[in-house]
């Protein structure tokens, strides 16, 4: 906390320190913004700043205002040399940044750098707290299972980054599955999506003339051209999340399953999709119903419960579900 500040809720502190320090740094930069800018560039109130300008002076910044003495154009008093004090880390958020470093598999992009960055979070807190990546790297494990390898992508990553924030288009090299031969098309890249353990890039495409989903891995070539876009207003990030069972984004479609009793519990303890509901039935199933698209991922995910799911509903699904095993059926009675 800055030395002077009177203690208050950890969360709203929090948002105070860093909205005092974001202001100590546009005061220093010089300029006379106004207080009403300084109000929406922090997206707060213009009596927030007035107060947070009161505080900096409290703990000694002298800030001056215009002739009158008037606070409408802020500025640090001339030739002060600002120095800013660093953002402090809580033992709890040395913990997450370790965790995440955990948490990042050997196939996973930047995966080195988050490896260099552990030993600097442990130094980030004097004394035990120190310890606490280190801890963490020793008392967590883990794995995952039919994941890509990323580890070569890190360069397209970031150039995709740069992309997205800049609002350039690109022209992508992209090689569908489908495809014997990859295809080449201006692409404007929205956002990028990690879903399931794949990263993908979503944008619209001028080849398809609507938003699509590309496979970071599949792009053979990504160059950016000397052109902006911008995002088409229909593209909605949350709606996306909302609509896919997966990451393919399809008319979404209520599915209604029912579980066996003994699979009730595993069913009921997880979040399948944002969407789902969950109803205890009197014999010991449960029924699980969401709304979301993608057949095909919504396809996959049920085969993999076997006899201990049964489609209720949409009854395309359904019929979809018993071809599909009559057909499985015949493969393994029909060597």
């Amino acid at each position: 906390m800055l030395q002077g500040m009177k203690p208050a809720p950890a969360a709203r502190r929090d948002r105070q320190v860093v909205r005092l320090l974001g202001l100590l740094k546009t005061l220093a930069e010089g300029g006379r913004p106004s207080v009403h800018q300084l109000a929406a560039r922090f997206k707060t109130r213009r009596e927030t700043i007035y107060r947070d300008l009161r505080a900096l002076q409290a703990i000694g910044y002298p800030i001056v205002g215009d002739e009158s003495g008037l606070l409408s154009r802020p500025q640090l008093a001339p030739g002060l040399r600002t120095t800013i004090p660093p953002v402090p880390f809580t033992p709890r958020e040395v913990a997450a940044l370790a965790w995440a470093v955990k948490e990042a598999r050997n196939s996973q992009p930047f995966r080195v750098a988050l490896s260099t960055a552990l030993p600097k979070l442990q130094g980030l807190l004097p004394g035990p707290s120190g310890q606490v990546g280190l801890a963490i790297d020793g008392a967590v494990d883990g794995w995952a299972r039919g994941v890509k390898d990323y580890s070569a992508f890190e360069s397209r990553i970031l150039d995709l980054v740069r992309a997205i924030v800049s609002r350039t288009r690109c022209r992508v090299v992209y090689q569908s599955p489908a495809r014997k031969q990859p295809r080449a098309y201006p692409f404007d890249p929205y956002r990028l999506l990690s879903v399931q353990g794949g990263l993908y890039c979503v944008g619209f495409s001028h080849e398809h003339a609507h938003i699509i989903i590309l496979a970071v891995d599949r792009m053979r070539d990504l160059q950016a051209t000397n052109e902006t876009f911008a995002v088409d207003p229909a593209f909605d990030p949350k709606r996306l999340e909302a609509e896919a069972f997966g990451v393919s984004w399809e008319e979404p479609m209520q599915v209604v399953l029912r579980f066996s009793a003994d699979q009730a519990p595993y069913v009921k303890e997880r979040e399948w999709h944002p969407s789902q509901r969950i109803r205890d039935l009197r014999d010991g199933r449960v029924e699980l119903t969401f709304k979301a698209g993608g057949e095909f991922e919504i396809i996959r995910w049920i085969l993999g419960w076997g006899t201990a799911a049964e489609v209720i509903a949409p009854a395309k699904l359904r019929r979809r579900l018993a071809s599909l095993t009559e057909a499985m059926t015949k493969l393994y009675t029909h060597p």
